[in-house]
Order: structure tokens, then sequence, then C-alpha cells
């Protein structure tokens, strides 16, 4: 448990040599500690050499204790408001460790994708979504950028200075997206998403909803 605090203190990530240090305990020590956690999904490194970070399942207790019924009494209206709006299928969605996770939507009929996404999880990696939720939560930020690496950190800086993410059939074909993130008292806490058949969402489109969605979600937190 000291560990995971070190570790959660330091932002998400911490060497070795300053989990040891923190701990009172021989660097050798540590290591072998680590990989016990490591194993159980507590922690994870991706790469030899990398810092220790705070691995899936860790977040996952994290984001259950942050009260998801909590999320979706918030920013229920928005979805449905964003939904009937535009007419496409609309989602809360939170990270969960390496994850996104559907927490909450409205499901249109005329939506391409065959199965319902309520519940699910999915890859942070190639979505619009992922891309909002890394862009505005460290955390996330920082397992994403361990996997991609400097290709990562181009797209999360062009989402920072747009304020939003759009995805034009590189997750699933035939279906474009757009996500915003969503905040409580200024921090991200969840990311919306708005999906649907491309033929009725060209990119011209997806700025325009993507403009009109984050004006709605700035109401909503100021509100």
């Amino acid at each position: 448990m000291r560990m995971l605090e070190i570790i959660a203190r330091a932002d998400g990530a911490a060497k070795l040599s300053k989990i040891a240090a923190e701990a009172g305990i021989r660097a050798s020590t540590a290591h072998n500690i680590l990989a016990t956690l490591s194993a159980l999904g507590y922690i994870q490194r991706p790469a030899a050499g990398s810092d220790y970070r705070l691995g899936s399942r860790i977040l996952n207790l994290a984001r259950i204790a942050a009260d998801d019924d909590d999320l979706r009494r918030q920013f229920r209206p928005l979805v449905h408001d964003a939904a009937e709006r535009f007419g496409e299928s609309t989602y809360l969605i939170v990270p969960s460790g390496d994850e996104l996770y559907y927490l909450d939507g409205i499901e249109k009929a005329n939506n391409p994708t065959a199965h319902s996404r309520l519940g699910q999880r999915e890859s942070l990696s190639g979505s619009a979504i992922g891309l909002v939720l890394a862009a505005f939560m460290p955390g996330v930020a920082r397992s994403l950028e361990a996997t991609q690496g400097d290709e990562a950190l181009l797209a999360l800086d062009m989402v920072r200075r747009r304020g939003f993410a759009i995805e034009q059939g590189d997750y699933q074909s035939g279906l474009h997206c757009v996500a915003v993130p969503l905040r409580r008292d200024g921090e991200t806490v969840a990311g919306l998403c708005l999906n649907g058949a491309a033929s009725r969402l060209p990119q011209t489109k997806l700025e325009g909803i993507a403009v009109a969605i984050a004006d709605m979600a700035r109401k909503s937190s100021s509100g």
C-alpha cells in the first residue's frame, strides 16, 4: 500500500529509485514487491527503464469510488439533449484503467454499429473519445503516451488547442465521431462522444457539432 501511495503522490508515475528511497527499503526489495503488484494489475511498467505507473486495477477502483451514479445524474440531461438535437447516438464515457468505459448513453436506431456499446470497455487508442480523455486527464495521457510515443503527443496537443476531437472511420469503418471533455468544478471527469454514419457526418458538420456540444457542456457545468 505504501508504494501505491508513493506512485499516486508522484502524479501516477515514479522511478524505482524514488519509490525505494521514500519507502525506506533497498531497490532490490522494492523491485520484487513492485513485480508482485504488477502481476496483480495494481501497477504497470510499459517498457524496461520506464517509470512505474498505477495499473488498471487500482484505477478501476478509484473510478468506482468516484461514484459513477453521480456522473450519470449530472450529465444525463446533456447526453439526452445532444442526442435529440443532432439525432445521433451519444455516450457518456469515463476512463477505466488503460481502457474507456461506456457509462451511459442514448443509442439511435440509425447508428451503423450493430451492437450496443453501453456498459462496454474499449481501448483508448484510435478513438476521438480516447484522445479527449487523454488530452484533459493527465493520468490517462501518460497511459496513451507510453504506448504511442511522439505520435500521441502531437495528437493530444491538437486536441487541447481545439478543445475537441473528431475521428472519421479510423476506429470503425463507416462511423464518424466527435468527442468533447466534460468538467466538474473545472476538472475533466468524463467525456461525451456523439457518433453516426459517415454519410451524415462529414468533417465540416462534425466540427460544427463539436463547437455546439462544447458550448452545451460549458452551460451544463456552470449550471
